[in-house]
């Protein structure tokens, strides 16, 4: 092989490489976004399923650099790969801009645990790990948890399943798996 015929190979090779790196997952019509209990719907926040999908897809470069608050974190982010249960990473983050674009809203826990977005196979989900009836956080901070899980364990086939604290709240643990039954 000459050195001109090298060189192109290396190129093409490289190239293909950038664009299944940087290729964001693709919105699937029919995946429809569940708003938890107490959470707003996305046609009183003037979105749809689309929409949140398509915010995501162009979030997902940048969403590797978002970081916690310097509060110290009562759990770790633990990654889990239980057969049959990992969920699709672009359905979770589908969840996680939603959650990130209630803000301040809270996403709180009554009991042990509840849903707070589910997106076709994927759910996030919280529970209430205080030793009291409820723990509650920012949506946001909620957002930030499951970004850290999406960060640490998405999986090479783009499968996901893991838990972590919320932002700054280790009392209020926050999880990507199969919605509840699933």
């Amino acid at each position: 092989m000459s050195f001109i015929q090298l060189k192109r190979a290396a190129l093409l090779l490289c190239a293909t490489l950038a664009v299944q790196v940087s290729a964001a997952p693709a919105a699937d019509a029919a995946v429809e976004i569940i708003p938890g209990p107490g959470l707003p719907s996305l046609q009183s926040l003037g979105l749809t399923s689309a929409d949140i999908f398509r915010m995501s897809a162009e979030r997902s470069v940048t969403a590797r650099n978002e970081v916690e608050t310097s509060l110290t974190k009562r759990i770790d982010t633990t990654c889990q790969n239980i057969a049959g249960h990992t969920v699709s990473a672009a359905n979770a983050a589908a969840c996680v801009t939603f959650l990130r674009n209630l803000g301040t809203q809270a996403c709180g826990v009554n009991g042990d645990n509840v849903i707070f977005c589910q997106a076709g196979d994927a759910a996030i989900g919280g529970s209430n790990v205080s030793g009291g009836p409820s723990a509650s956080s920012f949506c946001s901070d909620v957002a930030i948890g499951a970004q850290n899980i999406l960060n640490a364990c998405t999986m090479s086939n783009g499968q996901v399943e893991g838990f972590a604290a919320a932002n700054g709240n280790g009392f209020l643990v926050v999880s990507i798996e199969p919605p509840t039954g699933a």
